[in-house]
């Protein structure tokens, strides 16, 4: 019964976070006699109570011996895998939450630890993989832990990084595969103009580029690819200055030397059906500079609507005069009642783009990854205790 006590007066000061009572208690029984619970205090101690008594390194230890004298406890193990993460030691923040998992599958709290350090390890699949498994674990009354869910599994959607195919064309998510095309179409002045006049050309500005480019647009807010006809790049187009909170990017579409009647309407509207059908943003703008009046004619065509004119607001490297600047916008839903546009997709793409329900809207927002993570494992506690 006295055993039973201690561990039931440990538990109660941890769930408050007393740690002037843990310390007290802690210091008041002898270290031979700790049992896994006060080993496991002693950590959590020093590792989340006051900061004059934190020592991560004796925190690591103590909650190593809890788990060594409890070893199939999960929360000790994901504990240890936070641990291990917050100083950097990623192969056992690993091994321990693989560890976590495998003894409890069907718990969502294993299945965030685990989501959490294959992220951090840069083991995207991994993650995704877990943390959608703990998305069908979570009941459907926990709505708010699965909005937190969806919220931090989408930048890991697998359509981030698959091509988006029509019928001649296909969008290839741009790597350093593509480097010679960027060098061309950056150093085609002609293109530029029309394109993007203040894209870096320089050797190091298309480095940095192709980098950035490999990385989540969830963290760049921002995704490019390379349009490509039987494997062969005539094309680039990216959703730039992505806002997650307010659902909007901007599209930028441009083919050198396009002969071929028809391939940038195609990309156009694989952007588009990205862009609405599966990111399910609600708007796309354009700007379009006021010396390419096709370009601006195309924008209209595809039902985007002039919101504005932004008058001598660039200036042209090139003539050395300023350009107006037409504001082009178009709403989803606009795009989506539009029959022109939807029978063209079908032509073109061989698929009518189809219409997310209000329901299916996501959004990513601002937050790091690793703080959705803890706020779903604080959510899960809350509501399991």
């Amino acid at each position: 019964m006295k055993e039973l006590s201690r561990n039931v007066n440990i538990s109660t000061l941890l769930h408050a976070k007393d740690w002037n009572s843990i310390a007290s208690l802690l210091n008041a029984l002898p270290t031979s006699t700790w049992n896994s619970r006060e080993y496991f205090a002693k950590g959590m101690l020093l590792a989340f109570g006051p900061l004059t008594l934190r020592n991560l390194t004796e925190a690591i230890t103590a909650i190593e011996h809890a788990s060594l004298l409890e070893p199939q406890n999960t929360k000790y193990l994901a504990i240890l895998s936070e641990l291990y993460l917050q100083t950097k030691r990623l192969p056992l923040a690993m091994r321990a939450a693989t560890l976590a998992r495998s003894i409890a599958q069907h718990d969502p709290l294993t299945g965030i630890t685990l989501g959490r350090v294959a992220w951090a390890c840069s083991e995207r699949d991994l993650a995704y993989q877990t943390l959608s498994q703990v998305s069908q674990q979570i009941p459907s009354s926990k709505i708010h832990v699965i909005a937190l869910l969806k919220k931090l599994t989408l930048p890991l959607e697998p359509f981030w990084q698959q091509p988006r195919t029509g019928k001649r064309i296909a969008l290839s998510r741009m790597t350093s595969k593509h480097r010679s095309f960027l060098t061309f179409c950056r150093r085609n002045q002609a293109f530029q103009h029309q394109y993007h006049l203040f894209q870096d050309s320089s050797q190091e500005g298309i480095e940095r580029d192709l980098k950035e480019a490999e990385r989540p647009p969830s963290e760049t807010k921002k995704i490019s690819w390379v349009i490509e006809t039987n494997e062969r790049p005539i094309g680039l187009a990216s959703l730039v200055g992505i806002d997650f909170n307010n659902l909007r990017a901007e599209i930028l579409i441009g083919i050198p030397n396009d002969r071929t009647f028809g391939m940038g309407l195609e990309a156009t509207l694989l952007v588009m059906e990205f862009a609405f059908s599966v990111v399910k943003l609600s708007k796309l703008f354009s700007y379009v500079y006021s010396d390419n009046i096709k370009s601006q004619q195309n924008t209209m065509h595809l039902g985007f609507r002039q919101e504005g004119l932004l008058r001598s607001h660039v200036f042209d490297p090139i003539s050395k005069q300023p350009l107006d600047l037409f504001i082009n916008g178009c709403l989803s839903y606009e795009f989506f009642n539009n029959q022109k546009l939807m029978t063209l997709a079908n032509r073109l793409l061989g698929r009518t783009p189809q219409q997310p329900s209000e329901g299916q809207m996501q959004l990513i927002g601002a937050v790091k990854p690793e703080e959705l993570m803890l706020q779903i494992a604080s959510a899960l506690t809350d509501q399991t205790t």
